[in-house]
């Protein structure tokens, strides 16, 4: 079955990561690839006119990416490699940002690493009730694919947020501004639709317009920008050799990701 799953309701679209065996955990470059697929598909029929971004299953809209699928920085790869590795990965992420349509996610569980990037790059948010949205890099010698946190949160709340990597439950995401509702899970996927539809109803051009107008307010902001440095900064993060991330490194490989976590968190 695909990892990508894609259905229409008129002239609304859900895109569905689908691998909830893995907590819709994006593998790269396939999966990865796969979802820049099915965005520049979209963004290319004037069919659609509104795009809702989910998970499979009732545990996460995603974990972020496949680790199991990923070297060790420090070691595995070359510094033109690894910033073209993270080039690549911040740009299927961006794919949501760039598309013409506006995107809702349907956060549906955990969003985690590079899942809560792509959750929180989307232009609308709704959450469920058991959702928690979390960039937990910081405690593995990394940083977010994507710097887009500042742009959203207050300033006290996203530095608290990357230094500590702890989770946001989906109470606290709708006071910081980061979804637009919480709603019960069983009413999640309704209202995902709900909100979609009544967007489809405005003139699709003028959406577009509006589309374009807000995300040129964040270029003008030093968005852009700001990502190529945050990428600079990520790779040298990445390739520090610090004997504590050679252990975690070691028991990623040698006993897995479950054993990592809990390493980690210890």
């Amino acid at each position: 079955m695909s990892e990508i799953l894609v259905e229409r309701r008129g002239a609304v679209a859900r895109v569905r990561l689908n691998r909830p065996e893995r907590l819709n955990a994006i593998d790269v470059p396939a999966m990865r690839n796969a979802l820049t697929g099915a965005l520049d598909a979209l963004d290319a029929d004037t069919t659609v006119h509104v795009v809702i971004l989910t998970g499979a299953g009732d545990r996460a809209f995603s974990t972020g990416w496949d680790l199991s699928s990923l070297g060790d920085p420090a070691e595995d790869y070359d510094d033109a490699t690894l910033m073209q590795i993270l080039t690549e990965n911040a740009a299927a992420l961006m794919r949501v940002w760039e598309i013409r349509q506006p995107v809702i996610a349907a956060i549906n569980g955990y969003a985690l690493g590079a899942g809560a990037s792509l959750a929180l790059l989307c232009d609308l948010a709704i959450a469920a009730e058991t959702a928690q949205l979390g960039e937990p890099e910081i405690r593995h010698w990394a940083l977010p694919p994507v710097l887009i946190m500042p742009y959203l949160a207050g300033s006290k709340a996203a530095h608290l947020h990357a230094y500590t990597g702890e989770v946001i439950s989906a109470g606290e995401m709708f006071p910081l501004g980061l979804v637009n509702a919480v709603v019960p899970l069983g009413a999640l996927e309704d209202a995902a639709w709900e909100l979609g539809g009544r967007i489809a109803r405005v003139p699709p051009l003028s959406v577009q317009t509006a589309k374009r107008s807000l995300k040129q307010a964040y270029e003008r902001m030093g968005f852009r920008e700001a990502q190529h440095h945050h990428r600079a900064l990520d790779a040298a993060l990445l390739r520090a050799d610090v004997p504590e991330k050679r252990r975690l490194m070691e028991i990623l490989r040698s006993q897995g990701l479950s054993a990592f976590l809990k390493a980690r968190d210890r």
